[in-house]
């Protein structure tokens, strides 16, 4: 669908561009291109998409936003201190809050009270700092939504600002993510407050991992590094840091191959054939934890203390402390 959308722009002589797939910034700086563009076409990606996909770098891109340089591209809005710029024209600061704020102005929308709007969205939820309570629906929507869905929100915020979700389809969203939003609150209350936490995820949940994160810092974590299980071979780390605090994210996230910033960043990893375990080994080093928090069963073969926070459908529960040595019994 995404290589056919490129091809169909390139084609037809329209606007092509690039976003963030991952989350409000990204879904915003769409929808600012939109505004600006209404005959535009987006794609929306991943950092991984734009750094192993070779069809992402075959093509030259109008816009980009939030996401590493895909090698041709005409404009480009980007906080991350790990995406080198390399854009015709960039509007590249890494000290933004969000690739939105500058979108806004590489487009040149300053001063239209819509894309103003989308932008101070982008920064709140970018920034785990929400004030309103319709950008907090909106990162709700955005969080669980599919792809078809995130390009409708974008196009939606394009045209009407916030006032979209006024709109069925995305107050649908709105509810289905507030549902899984109480998952994550559970989760995160299962998990006793520590000054650095370390949380392993055996299979991946249809939760919002970041959201994870973030609810453990305001409950006093100041490192947060979350290791998910995607499949046999695949992992995705998240990591969030405490603004101010001594913690740089980019570091655990550049050593297991990825990127972001120095307060929320992440990587995707893929294991040797033969050895499927080792990126759990590689993150234990790097994370350093003195307990590991496991949402279901502790891994079988570390030597770091686990705690097990058994997750069902009724709900999640802390059961107990259990070492490797313990569950090999």
């Amino acid at each position: 669908m995404r290589l056919l959308d490129a091809l169909y722009a390139k084609a037809a002589g329209r606007p092509l561009a690039l976003c963030d797939a991952n989350d409000v910034d990204g879904i915003a700086s769409a929808a600012l291109f939109l505004r600006r563009h209404p005959d535009g076409i987006v794609v929306l990606a991943y950092p991984t998409d734009v750094q192993r996909g070779r069809w992402v770098r075959w093509l030259r891109w109008s816009f980009v936003a939030d996401l590493p340089c895909p090698g041709k591209a005409d404009l480009r809005a980007d906080h991350h201190v790990t995406n080198r710029p390399c854009a015709a024209k960039e509007f590249y600061d890494p000290e933004a809050p969000a690739s939105a704020l500058l979108a806004l102005k590489a487009l040149g929308l300053s001063g239209d009270p819509v894309a103003e709007q989308i932008a101070e969205a982008a920064r709140q939820t970018d920034t785990a700092n929400i004030v309103d309570e319709a950008v907090r629906d909106l990162d709700l929507a955005v969080r669980y939504a599919s792809y078809g869905e995130k390009l409708l929100v974008a196009r939606a915020l394009a045209e009407r600002g916030l006032k979209a979700l006024e709109d069925p389809a995305i107050a649908a969203l709105v509810e289905r993510g507030r549902g899984l939003a109480a998952i994550v609150d559970a989760i995160a209350s299962a998990i006793p407050p520590r000054r650095v936490l370390a949380v392993y995820s055996p299979v991946k949940l249809p939760i919002s991992y970041r959201s994870l994160a973030i609810a453990l810092q305001k409950k006093g974590a100041v490192y947060v590094n979350i290791f998910v299980r995607l499949g046999r071979r695949r992992y995705r780390l998240y990591c969030g840091a405490e603004r101010g605090s001594e913690f740089d994210c980019t570091k655990i996230a550049m050593a297991m191959g990825g990127g972001g910033h120095r307060y929320a960043a992440g990587a995707v990893v893929k294991a040797p054939l033969l050895d499927p375990e080792r990126p759990l080994r590689a993150f234990l080093e790097l994370a350093a934890p003195d307990v590991l928090y496991a949402i279901g069963r502790c891994p079988s073969d570390i030597k770091t203390e686990c705690v097990s926070i058994r997750y069902d459908e009724k709900g999640v529960q802390p059961i107990g402390e259990r070492t490797s040595a313990e569950l090999k019994s």
